[in-house]
This record gives C-alpha cells, sequence and structure tokens, in this order.
C-alpha cells in the first residue's frame, strides 16, 4: 500500500513539474526601428521680393508627434533695368526648433509643424553708381511646414539599407515674423521613413 501511495505520489510530483513549467506562448516581439530621417529641400519662395529658398532639416518621429530641427536660406531678387538682369536684396537665414504631427501608411506620409526659429536678415541696397550699402537685422519668428512625402514600403535584409533608400516629397514651408516668408519646393531624404 505504501508502495502504490509513493508511485502515486512519485507520479503526481513528476507530472505537475512537466506542467508546471511556464512556458511562453508569445511570440517574442521584434525591437522596433526608431524614425528618424535628414531631408533636403527647396524651390521658389518670396519674401518682399521673389526669389528662392532651401535648407535642411532632421525629424525624430515618437507615436505620431514629430520633433524637427530645420535650417532655411531664403533671397529675394530685384530687377534691373534690363530685362533678364537681377540683384539680391534680401538674404534670411533660418535656424528653427519645430514640433508637429505625422500621419503616415505603407509608402507615404503626411506631416504639419510649427514651432520658434532665429532668423539673420541682410538687406542690400545700391545707391545710383551701383555700391552695395548692407544692412542687418536678428528677429524670432514663426516657422510652419506641411511636407508630403513617399518613401519605400518594404523592408530591406539589413536595417542600413532601409536608410539607404531615398524618400522624395513635396514641402510648403516658411515663418512669420517681422520679414514673412513663404516657399514651395522638392525634398528628397534620407532614412528611416517609417517603422521597419
Amino acid at each position: 500500500m505504501i508502495k502504490k501511495l509513493l508511485r502515486v505520489l512519485f507520479v503526481f510530483v513528476v507530472s505537475n513539474s512537466m506542467f508546471a513549467q511556464q512556458t511562453d506562448d508569445k511570440i517574442p516581439s521584434e525591437k522596433k526601428n526608431p524614425i528618424i530621417f535628414a531631408e533636403a529641400f527647396g524651390g521658389p519662395s518670396a519674401m518682399q521680393h521673389a526669389g528662392f529658398a532651401g535648407g535642411f532639416e532632421l525629424n525624430y518621429q515618437y507615436k505620431k508627434s514629430l520633433f524637427s530641427i530645420r535650417y532655411i536660406h531664403a533671397t529675394g531678387y530685384k530687377k534691373r533695368d534690363s530685362v533678364f538682369s537681377f540683384y539680391n536684396v534680401e538674404d534670411n537665414d533660418e535656424f528653427a526648433l519645430l514640433y508637429g504631427k505625422r500621419w503616415s501608411t505603407a509608402n507615404r506620409s503626411f506631416s504639419v509643424s510649427t514651432g520658434i526659429s532665429h532668423n539673420n536678415l541682410i538687406l542690400t541696397k545700391r545707391d545710383e553708381d551701383f555700391n552695395r550699402h548692407l544692412s542687418y537685422d536678428t528677429f524670432y519668428g514663426v516657422p510652419f511646414e506641411a511636407s508630403f512625402k513617399w518613401f519605400y514600403p518594404k523592408k530591406r535584409s539589413h536595417l542600413i539599407y532601409n536608410t539607404l533608400i531615398p524618400s522624395i516629397g513635396m514641402k510648403l514651408f516658411g515663418n512669420i515674423s517681422k520679414r514673412s516668408y513663404v516657399g514651395i519646393g522638392f525634398s528628397f531624404g534620407f532614412g528611416l521613413s517609417k517603422e521597419y
């Protein structure tokens, strides 16, 4: 009787120890990459005079929030007496921090952002002899942008390959300040535009 009881107890302990081992049925989730990308952009712009603007931007996305550091150089030109001759009258260097929202699908995204900027402006005036006279101004502003971009939708075998695939897009950008300007242009970027 004791032997039977010991056998039953032994089987009970062994079976419990076998089934008591915790098996994790959950598939381990892959660690997702951060969404971080850089881009260059440029196109026509308008301050007090029409001209061109171009710049660089570094972006980081957390959930739907987009954080950006931006630099833009914007110029304005004035027409000379001849038909196809212009000269530079405005040069603005903008350094900005922006916050916004970004929504993305498999291969495209749309974002809007605004923030604060520091601007260094150089104004050029010409006298009758066409000599240059420069004046300088420094001021703060409210930068803004709306961006639409396309990027490669599929994951490559190595993460570094995904960062090297370029993205392209369109960007509306500008600044509200004592010397406001607005511009529109193409953007070209590298980096991780989505979670792969």
